[in-house]
């Protein structure tokens, strides 16, 4: 009770708000136009030996009605003796999302890693809930190990949304242990699995074993390499188990030439669960984005996310096939207010080149938006 009573004493919270209003060429019958909002709330009580945290994160969008989603956590960490922190994490959300590849008001967890296409239906009745234990423990200055595990619910919230973004359940595991070699290296060992059985009867298994090297090859420059195999296990109603060797790679660059100008480059190829089909698939991706600007002034930004899909799952209708490329881009400017407020203009595309039915091919449009930060309590 006491505890409780110094953690409410000393909460700290901050709020943010955006709003953005979009609009372009109807393409394929759909009108990419609307206004969405969204506000995120966060908070954090720290006491000894540990912090509370909290979250609250409300959206909406206006374009074909009033469309409402609501996302929060709660978060409690805990020092273990000198050496260790464990966390627990309860994440829920539930409501209409917007999963166009124009909209970048929609949470990301139904359609994870957003190098995915998105579904057929742009308006989509959402559930969510995970719940994470993390362990991290420092056995050496040099040697840091740290492990994961989570059960994750994820998809359409009626029989209606699951006809687009099947409902997926299954555990998610992760394992690290990292070894600072020298001063600018740091290599690694990654294990990751998965085991989600989906809505439509469908079931994904994936597991893979990386090593990772992180380095520091000049100044202001970061480059991670990652390496090894995957196993994927797909399994539909009555059918066969099919079980396939996949190969296991990513590459992540970070890099600032000059004082106003830093980039980021990433390429990966991995075995996913598809989240519209629940095939296991390898997907190969790449990533780049670019900020020119200073703090506290205007700056320029630009991104670009593609994929391919280089296996095909089964022959359903939502399946991927290999060859399936989408790509999504965008540019924008971004001009501050004042010290906790800003505007920015820009445009956002995107291409798919197999649209599911009642996709367009190729999308873009023009957006406004502003966002500010609140802080509410000190």
């Amino acid at each position: 009770m006491i505890l409780l009573t110094i953690a409410i004493a000393t909460t700290l919270v901050d709020g943010s708000v955006r709003a953005e209003a979009r609009g372009g060429n109807s393409v394929g019958g759909q009108d990419p136009s609307s206004l969405g909002v969204s506000a995120d709330l966060l908070g954090r009580a720290p006491f000894p030996d540990g912090a509370l945290r909290f979250g609250l994160s409300p959206s909406a969008v206006l374009a074909q009605g009033s469309h409402l989603f609501l996302r929060g956590f709660g978060e409690a960490d805990l020092r273990l003796g000198g050496r260790g922190w464990a966390r627990l994490r309860q994440a829920l959300g539930y409501g209409m999302v917007d999963l166009s590849p124009l909209s970048t008001l929609a949470p990301s967890g139904p359609v994870p890693g957003t190098v995915q296409p998105p579904p057929a239906s742009r308006f989509v009745s959402v559930e969510e809930s995970t719940t994470t234990l993390e362990l991290e423990y420092a056995a050496s200055r040099r040697l840091r190990l740290a492990s994961s595990a989570a059960w994750v619910v994820s998809g359409g919230a009626d029989a209606v949304a699951r006809d687009a973004l099947p409902l997926a359940r299954g555990p998610l595991l992760r394992a690290n242990l990292d070894w600072a070699a020298t001063r600018l290296d740091t290599l690694g060992v990654e294990l990751s699995a998965l085991d989600y059985r989906y809505s439509n009867g469908r079931r994904a298994s994936v597991a893979s074993l990386t090593g990772t090297w992180r380095t520091q090859p000049w100044r202001e420059t970061e480059l991670s390499l990652g390496v090894g195999p995957g196993i994927g296990r797909s399994q539909a109603p009555d059918q066969p188990v099919a079980t396939v060797l996949y190969a296991v790679g990513r590459a992540d660059l970070r890099v600032r030439p000059v004082r106003e100008l830093s980039a980021t480059f990433g390429a990966a190829i991995e075995p996913l669960g598809d989240p519209l089909s629940g095939d296991v698939v390898e997907r190969g991706s790449l990533r780049t984005a670019a900020v020119w600007g200073r703090a506290g002034g205007v700056t320029l930004a630009a991104r670009l996310i593609g994929s391919v899909a280089l296996t095909s799952g089964a022959a359903g209708p939502s399946s991927p096939r290999a060859g399936d490329r989408y790509l999504n881009g965008e540019v924008s400017v971004t001009v501050p207010l004042d010290a906790r407020s800003s505007l920015s203009a820009g445009a956002r595309g995107a291409f798919l080149s197999r649209p599911l039915p009642d996709q367009p091919e190729g999308q873009w449009i023009a957006f406004v938006s502003y966002g500010a930060q609140v802080p509410l309590s000190r």
